[in-house]
């Protein structure tokens, strides 16, 4: 069985990359725990040991946010130089919660929002994590309400931020239904599909 690396710039993006395997390489598996590198700006200096990786050992997923910015650009300038097909290096558009928040249905299932605050492409959304918040107040469930968004600041995460949006992703969240709302996405499934189909 085919084996990948996941690294992230946090620990959303290493579950969000966890389930993209799942979806889209069912008979691959995890190399080891994924990698969660703290921050985008850790990661894109490692990009040159994992590139080593890729090519030697296993194929390398990691995924980070644009954060507004180009994520072709991003990926041009900090990719290594002749950096094997089995490196990916994937960008979720604007942010990782524009993931989370493509999956409308399941979102609003697990999170207990209205679908219909849900935007159709979420990749379009200014600031993601701003409205993820915005939709966790509003939730009928106390624990998300008091745990998801900060008690002294509505804009800020609170304390189960992190918890409870991995939870969601490595359980509820389905990426079939999310690449239907965000193209960054659907181009990250297609591009393992691709790796899959090569490697087979």
């Amino acid at each position: 069985m085919r084996r990948i690396l996941v690294v992230g710039e946090d620990a959303l993006c290493c579950a969000l990359g966890e389930r993209l395997i799942a979806a889209a390489l069912p008979n691959w598996q995890l190399a080891g725990p994924s990698i969660d590198t703290g921050g985008i700006t850790r990661l894109l200096p490692s990009l040159d040991r994992y590139a080593e990786q890729a090519k030697y050992v296993q194929p390398v997923l990691c995924v980070a946010d644009t954060d507004g910015r180009c994520a072709v650009e991003l990926a041009t300038s900090n990719l290594p130089h002749r950096a094997p097909e089995t490196l990916l290096l994937r960008f979720a558009v604007t942010e990782a919660e524009s993931w989370l928040l493509a999956d409308r249905q399941g979102f609003a299932a697990a999170l207990q929002v209205p679908a219909n605050r849900l935007p159709h492409w979420t990749d379009d959304i200014d600031d993601p994590k701003r409205l993820l918040l915005q939709l966790a107040a509003r939730s009928r469930k106390r624990l998300f309400r008091e745990e998801l968004v900060s008690p002294r600041d509505p804009g800020r995460p609170g304390t189960g931020y992190n918890v409870h949006l991995t939870a969601f992703v490595r359980s509820h969240w389905n990426a079939g239904r999310a690449r239907q709302t965000s193209p960054s996405l659907d181009r990250a499934l297609d591009r393992l599909r691709e790796l899959g189909g090569r490697n087979a």
